[in-house]
């Protein structure tokens, strides 16, 4: 996929999310609360899931997961949808990372940078 029918891509799922997102009967989006802690508790049992991250890897993608959240809110990503949108791409993110000593920590200091080229748009890759 070219970057640009990329980036249209994820500009059309995001104004979804943002404008059409459903809404939970339950409350629960994926099993989590749908807010903020919700959404944080979900990318650190994503991560945790695939990687034991270093002190190094917390550090960068706890400032990576903070930015995210705010895209959440601003975008009304707080429902169902905004949930598996945002885990889907974290998986996808994760996925991605080449093996190395500690690739984790590098790949989450270039996404907090905004220099990756595995999910530039987090947390709507």
């Amino acid at each position: 996929m070219t970057s640009k029918l990329a980036a249209l891509a994820l500009t059309t799922a995001v104004g979804l999310v943002a404008c059409s997102g459903a809404q939970s009967p339950s409350g629960e989006c994926l099993g989590y609360a749908c807010d903020e802690d919700g959404a944080k508790a979900m990318f650190w049992e994503t991560t945790e899931g695939a990687y034991e991250p270093s002190d190094v890897a917390k550090g960068h993608l706890e400032k990576v997961f903070e930015r995210g959240l705010a895209t959440m809110a601003k975008e009304k990503g707080f429902t169902p949808d905004g949930f598996e949108l945002a885990r889907g791409n974290l998986k996808r993110f994760l996925g991605e990372i080449p093996d190395g000593s500690d690739a984790l920590a590098t790949e989450a200091e270039n996404l907090e940078k905004g220099t990756t080229k595995l999910c530039p748009l987090w947390p709507y890759c």
